[in-house]
This record gives C-alpha cells, structure tokens and sequence, in this order.
C-alpha cells in the first residue's frame, strides 16, 4: 500500500472487490473463508461496512491485486497501523530485534483485538523475532502455524486448494516449509510444498502467484534432486524460469539456472551422454547472474566446479 491515501467513498472499494471476484469466478464464500463472514463481505460489496485497511489489503490480494492498484481510503487508524507494519518490518529485515519487539508490543495493542489478519501480522513476526533471537526451529515453526492458522483456520489438515490465498498467507506457508525442511532434511513435508505448488499452477494467472513461483520450486527441486528424480526436478525449473519471465527480480534467477545445469549434468551422466556443452551455458548463466548480484561465494563454486569438471578457463 502506497503512503498516499486517496478518498473514495466506500461503494467503489466493495464493487471493486466484487467485480474482481466474479472475473476470477470466486464465490464470497470462498474468497472470504477464514477472513471474516459472508454477511460482512456481503455489506463490504454494498458499500454499507467501512473496511479494515489490512482485511481489505488481504481480500483484494486473494484477487491477486496489490492494494496500490486502487485509491484508499484510510482512517487515522488504518494509516498509524500501516506505518507501524512497515517500521517493523524494516526494523526485522535490519535485525533490529529488540527495535523491532518493542514496536510490535505497540502494535498489538492497537490492533490485536481487531481483524483476524493483524493477530496473523503479530504472530508471523514474533516467529520471526524468535529465529533471529536465537530460538528453537520449532518454536518458530509453531509460531509460524499458529499465525496462518488465524485465516486459514484448517491448515493443519493441509487442505489449501480450499482457499484463495493472499501473498502474505502464501509467504507464511512457504516459510512453515523452509524450516521443515531445515528441521529434518531426510523427513520433509512432501504433501505440503507440493500443494502449494499445485496451487500457484491453478491460480497461475494471478501475477502474484508466478512471483512466488520460482522461490517455490526452488524448494521442490531441490528435495527432487535428493530423491535423484532429475527428469522431474527439470520439468518444475524450467517452469520456474518460464514463471520468473519479464520480472525484474534476480532473486531466484541464479538458483534456478544452477539447478537446471546440475540437473542436466545428472542426466547426462547418468546416460553416459557426453554432451557437456548444455550444462556449462547453464552453469554460466547462472555464474554471470551470482557475479552481477555480487553473490561471490556461489560464483566463486560455479567457475572451480567448471574448471575442475570441464576445465573451462574462459570466464571473464
């Protein structure tokens, strides 16, 4: 949400949620689930029900929209609570923990009793705190299930191709999965990660859901590669690299070409294929991308493995 707040009267925000949802063909029902109630959505769409700022940030984000689509309305209190969100999550992204809790302590006063996404917002970054504090994985883990567990109260079961799922909901889920993974490595939760890719593949004309794309294959491929299913872990990069298209985001842009050449080298080997040429395109896309992002140690492995496997001499 941009720092600018645009008045508008509150019929235009609910018939912009609604002519969203029925676009995407959503009921209210399901679009809602696990926010607030089909009577409340009902009266949002009516423009009879001023709307939280973060509900309404998290309803149009189902959509797929970012809320700096629209011209907000904000009352004092959404803009001091949105503020606040972002101090705090600056002040986590700088480590600034102990900045950081005292400011989340303020916001949960404001606003816990509100909205069940600002309990979400409080619980994800204590979780966050607690990992950069020094605590258990599994204390974070459980922090992290609880906070999903306020809009999408059946997580547990793993049923999430019930939901439309914010980013910020998505996020969570994909952190839960991080540090499973991170947890027991030999024991990680299969069913979970490709769920959530199953889904981002269903709701792939959300431009949302092909960002977060790449960052979730990543993590399938990698436990793909562990299982030596290569055939499979390529198929699911290159959708990922088809996904990361037209986005100016580097951010995943490396991994996924080291996958894909680690990958191909797999099979080539395993085929007694001689054809190196392939891999090492591959591999040197993904060395230029590390080098251009200042990712040294990741480059720096890319041209050793290079020269002592192929023994390639020509990177500049």
């Amino acid at each position: 949400m941009g720092g600018k707040a645009i008045e508008i009267d509150d019929n235009k925000l609910g018939a912009a949620i609604q002519y969203f949802r029925e676009i995407h063909q959503v009921s209210q029902s399901k679009l809602c689930k696990g926010l607030c109630s089909v009577a409340t959505l009902s009266r949002i769409e009516s423009g009879e029900r001023d709307v939280d700022a973060l509900l309404l940030e998290t309803l149009l984000e189902r959509l797929g929209k970012t809320p700096n689509q629209f011209e907000l309305i904000l009352t004092d209190f959404d803009y001091k609570t949105y503020q606040k969100r972002e101090q705090i999550k600056r002040l986590i992204d700088n480590r600034e923990t102990e900045a950081a809790s005292a400011l989340l302590a303020s916001y949960k006063k404001m606003a816990f009793s509100k909205a069940s996404v600002h309990k979400q917002f409080v619980v994800r970054c204590k979780a966050l705190l607690n990992e950069l504090q020094g605590g258990s994985i599994q204390e974070t883990i459980e922090l992290l299930k609880k906070a999903i567990s306020y809009t999408v109260p059946d997580f547990k079961h793993y049923r999430i191709q019930e939901y439309y799922l914010s980013n910020s909901e998505l996020n969570i889920i994909i952190d839960i999965i991080q540090r499973l993974i991170e947890l027991d490595p030999k024991n990680q939760d299969k069913e979970l990660l490709f769920q959530v890719l199953d889904y981002l593949d269903e709701h792939d004309s959300l431009e949302k859901n092909n960002r977060l794309y790449p960052k979730v294959a990543i993590l399938a491929c990698r436990l793909l590669m562990k299982e030596k299913n290569y055939d499979k872990a390529l198929e699911i990069c290159e959708k990922g690299l088809e996904r990361n298209k037209g986005s100016r985001m580097l951010d995943y842009l490396g991994e996924l070409y080291l996958i894909k050449a680690q990958t191909i080298e797999a099979i080539q080997k395993a085929l007694k294929d001689g054809k190196a040429e392939v891999c090492i395109d591959e591999y040197l896309k993904s060395y230029y991308v590390f080098s251009f992002c200042e990712e040294k140690v990741a480059a720096e492995e890319i041209r050793k493995h290079l020269q002592e496997e192929y023994q390639w001499e020509c990177i500049a």
